[in-house]
């Protein structure tokens, strides 16, 4: 799906449809599109940009930051974008960003491919650290056993070797 800026002359453009996940060539291993991307987009000229503003809905899976189990991330999201043509982005020598500058995305040619602003929505959206649930164990940092589904016979309490004299204090003047 693309945005042909030379109809834009004419009016308004309004776009909607379906994006396959292979469209965005998501290129990390741990993020996974499911499903088709519902688009609803318009486009419209304003001087020498254009602005593109819509909303689509998308489902992403990541592995849980804790025990790596798959955790399925819904995405709602309203986007509001300006695009100018690179040709009159001039860049030569250092220059200052704005705050007007991060707000500005650049088009090559006449298009402007819809599935290059859904990808960069899509994984902006996304979550840091995404975990399966808020009381998620991990895993087990000696024997590597999911906690949430087994319990591991491993010692709790990992002592750096380094630290083990201090250990030994700590314990002889515990009252016990």
């Amino acid at each position: 799906m693309r945005i042909d800026v030379r109809e834009l002359e004419l009016g308004p453009l309004k776009l909607s449809g379906e994006v396959a996940p292979e469209e965005l060539k998501i290129e990390s291993s741990d993020v996974r599109v499911l499903g088709q991307i519902l688009v609803r987009l318009v486009a419209e000229k304003h001087a020498q940009e254009v602005r593109v503003r819509g909303s689509f809905a998308a489902e992403a899976q990541l592995p849980c930051a804790r025990c790596l189990e798959p955790v399925r991330i819904p995405l709602l999201v309203e986007l509001d974008q300006f695009y100018r043509p690179h040709k009159d982005h001039r860049l030569v020598g250092e220059i200052a960003l704005q705050e007007k500058d991060t707000e500005i995305a650049f088009y090559f040619g006449d298009f402007i491919e819809v599935s290059d602003i859904i990808r960069e929505q899509i994984l902006l959206g996304l979550p840091m650290k995404p975990v399966c649930r808020d009381d998620c164990q991990g895993l087990c940092p000696h024997c590597g056993k999911n906690r949430n589904l087994d319990a591991c016979n491993c010692h709790s309490l990992f002592v750096d070797p380094r630290l083990a004299p201090l250990l030994q204090i700590k314990h002889r003047t515990t009252p016990r």
